[in-house]
Order: structure tokens, then sequence, then C-alpha cells
């Protein structure tokens, strides 16, 4: 094989392989993310490296929903029935349990198609200083069926990796 047809091939081989980057960072889209995910796992670690729960009370189950501007996520641990069926006469155990069992927001959201970044306007929280900030995450995996993504600095410190599978 002569120089040329070497130089050639090396250089379509080179084509695609940057074809095929562009391909992998446009696979990351607005509309891709588009629909309801079940939580499959959420493991969060506090300011010094250490695994804590992202909700207390055991087997966490969550949902995260987008529609073309919005967005709603809800993740609630597993934690005993209240005592009381009024839901506002609770105890002081109970009003943690919930408090710490819980992590819900929504608001409208952003996909920076280049980057892979996913930034929440959080409008309201089930924890209040969410309210009214942005928070952002890195897609590391978006597919038809599954969405991965890291949140790189939490409020409370330390970051936490989700991992969402599409509803069916």
């Amino acid at each position: 094989m002569n120089k040329s047809i070497r130089a050639l091939a090396f250089a379509a081989v080179i084509g695609m392989l940057g074809a095929s980057d562009a391909f992998a960072q446009s696979a990351i889209s607005k509309k891709m993310i588009e629909g309801t995910w079940m939580l499959v796992s959420a493991d969060a670690t506090n300011s010094a490296g250490g695994k804590e729960p992202l909700v207390v009370g055991g087997e966490a189950k969550g949902t995260l929903m987008f529609d073309a501007n919005r967005f709603s996520f809800q993740i609630i641990g597993d934690f005993p029935k209240l005592a009381s069926a009024d839901r506002l006469k609770t105890t002081a155990e109970e009003d943690k349990h919930v408090t710490q069992g819980v992590l819900s927001y929504f608001g409208t959201y952003a996909v920076n198609e280049a980057t892979g970044d996913l930034t929440f306007n959080v409008e309201r929280s089930s924890f209040p200083n969410q309210n009214g900030g942005n928070t952002k995450r890195v897609i590391t995996v978006l597919t038809a069926d599954e969405l991965r993504y890291h949140v790189p600095a939490r409020l409370a410190g330390g970051s936490t990796i989700f991992i969402w599978k599409r509803a069916k």
C-alpha cells in the first residue's frame, strides 16, 4: 500500500472516530430526556467522601418526570405509617421521619446538549433551602432506557450519582 493510500485510510479512520464523538455528544438532547423515569439508585457522599443515604427510611422509591419545559422530582423512603389518620396531627418523631425521608421538588429545566449539563431551576422543594435555586447535574449516560447523572456539588456538601430507568 503506498503512502498516500495509507494516509487517506488513516484520515478516514480518524474522521469516523471524530464523527462518532460528535454523534455521542449529540446523543444528549432535551427531547431524549422527556418522559418519566424510575429511580434505580442514588449514591450520595458527604463532604468527607463517606457514603450517606439521600433519604432516610429503608429502600427509597423515586420518579423523575420531564415534559418539554418542566420537571418534577420525587424520592421517598420507606417509613412507618403515621399514628393519626390526619397528616396535620403528627408527633415530633413522625415529623422527623417524613422530613428526612422525602426529597421532592419541581420547576423548569435546561439541557446543555454540548456539555451534557442538566440544570434544574427549582421553584419549590420539600427542602426549602433549594427554593429559587439552580442545581447542576452532569449527564454521563442518556439512552432510550437509561439516564445517569452526577450532582457534583450538593447544598450539604458532597455529591450524588443517580441512575434512572425509563418507565414502561
